[in-house]
């Protein structure tokens, strides 16, 4: 018998840590897994067209790779915690509310962050967690920005 998976939206955020935290304490309550997904848009590669001598990538800023800063990421949230479990590290191109979606239809619960300050009618109205909370497949728990390091299910 597999475990139950448990889902979490992870980009960098202080309120995805938040919800990273979050998931991985309700894991260890649950005996769950944790999957934790990062998802990125690929920018397109283009050379400009530029006289010779100049370099059109010499003032670009230097990106992490994602792979590495979801890692990073989760291994920051890891070493606050005793006995913290497993996780799960997923990297997927494209939209994170569809990749969310789509996860969702095999896991108990899905797990994001908000950068809202909880207003309910400003959650529902735009972005990622307006659309997992319409279209997710299982239940969601939203992670508020202001959440502290709480037991889940306790205040």
């Amino acid at each position: 018998m597999r475990a139950p998976v448990i889902l979490v939206g992870v980009d960098g955020s202080a309120q995805s840590r938040a919800a990273l935290r979050w998931a991985m304490e309700e894991a260890s309550h649950r005996g769950a897994r944790v999957e934790a997904v990062l998802a990125y848009h690929q920018e397109p590669v283009v050379v400009p067209a530029v006289p010779m001598g100049l370099n059109p990538y010499g003032e670009m800023p230097q990106r992490r790779h994602p792979a590495r800063e979801l890692h990073d990421t989760v291994q920051q949230v890891r070493s606050t915690m005793l006995n913290a479990p497993d996780v799960a590290e997923c990297v997927v191109v494209g939209d994170a509310a569809d990749h969310l979606v789509e996860a969702s239809k095999h896991a108990e619960l899905l797990v994001i962050g908000t950068r809202g300050r909880g207003a309910i009618r400003e959650l529902l109205s735009h972005g990622v967690a307006a659309h997992c909370l319409r279209h997710a497949e299982c239940p969601v728990v939203v992670v508020p920005a202001a959440a502290t390091s709480r037991t889940p299910g306790r205040r």
